[in-house]
């Protein structure tokens, strides 16, 4: 997966008829592009038209998207919304009057949204006002929304992703409007938090960014259950320091088999970041801390 490049998606809702469509680069799924899709709806039933191949086209370094495409449907479909996407090579050389001619005649919207931040077309020469003044001459309504702001400034996917890098999985949440999901399948490790009396389940085959090297309080869902769980993000280097990055979750007052199962972590708030420990003694106290820690979080 390509830096923040929307997924062609199967088992999203189909587009309606006459839809009205938001145009944008919607990786995040954030409460600013909810705003698009809530103003969309005043004209008819809200679609996302996304664009594939962006990043590969624009030479953008490859990294984890933000929301896993599992799990993008289900967003969507929370919104009462839909998505279509186009290639980025088709449209990256088009200029508004060509732009807006294409989406008409594959999609036949009844309007057309867009941020005030607009920009594409060739060159990104086409910005909010001049593509509004172009759907108008075709006869195609199309309004401007506003950026959705906080104290610090306007909501954005660039703001999302450094608060996931930061650790700061509540200012994430309440930009994003929902706590950041992490999926990936339980395999196995090397069994060393059973033998610190604390069994973890190993998330790997991540589909998504993971948050900062830490110590988080998170809801685990795993074979239909949604249990408490102290996640541990990081290279444990107390006992192997050129260990790659492992996320493990210690899932409180359960015991069974979950290897192979998709697992999901909902994460709440983060309780430290890592550290390296004098001796394994010293590490399971601290685990013991962060196990309590987490449940008074959780409220369990």
């Amino acid at each position: 997966m390509m830096a923040d490049d929307p997924p062609d998606m199967t088992g999203t809702e189909p587009l309606a008829q006459r839809a009205a469509l938001c145009i944008g680069k919607f990786d995040a799924l954030h409460r600013g592009h909810r705003s698009l899709v809530e103003a969309a709806r005043q004209f008819g039933p809200p679609g996302l038209l996304s664009f594939t191949g962006m990043a590969e086209v624009l030479g953008w370094p490859p990294r984890q998207p933000l929301v896993a495409p599992s799990e993008r449907a289900g967003v969507l479909r929370a919104w009462d919304c839909a998505e279509v996407f186009l290639p980025f090579t088709q449209v990256q050389p088009l200029d508004a009057a060509a732009f807006i001619a294409l989406v008409r005649n594959r999609f036949d919207p009844v309007a057309l949204v867009v941020g005030d931040d607009f920009r594409g077309g060739r060159g990104r020469s086409t910005d909010a006002d001049t593509l509004a003044a172009v759907a108008r001459d075709q006869g195609l309504p199309l309004i401007i929304v506003p950026r959705l702001s906080d104290s610090v400034g306007p909501i954005s996917s660039s703001r999302i992703r450094e608060r996931l890098t930061a650790g700061d999985v509540a200012g994430l949440a309440a930009l994003s409007g929902r706590p950041h999901r992490l999926v990936g399948t339980v395999a196995r490790g090397d069994g060393r938090g059973r033998q610190l009396g604390f069994p973890t389940a190993n998330c790997a085959k991540r589909e998504n960014a993971e948050p900062a090297q830490g110590v988080y309080a998170a809801w685990a869902e795993v074979l239909g259950q949604r249990l408490p769980a102290a996640v541990n993000v990081g290279r444990l280097p107390s006992v192997a320091p050129d260990r790659p990055l492992t996320v493990e979750a210690h899932l409180l007052d359960w015991t069974g088999d979950c290897y192979g199962q998709r697992l999901v972590l909902e994460f709440v708030e983060r309780i430290r970041a890592e550290q390296r420990f004098p001796d394994l003694a010293a590490l399971a106290a601290q685990i013991r801390q962060d196990v309590t820690l987490a449940g008074n979080i959780l409220d369990v």
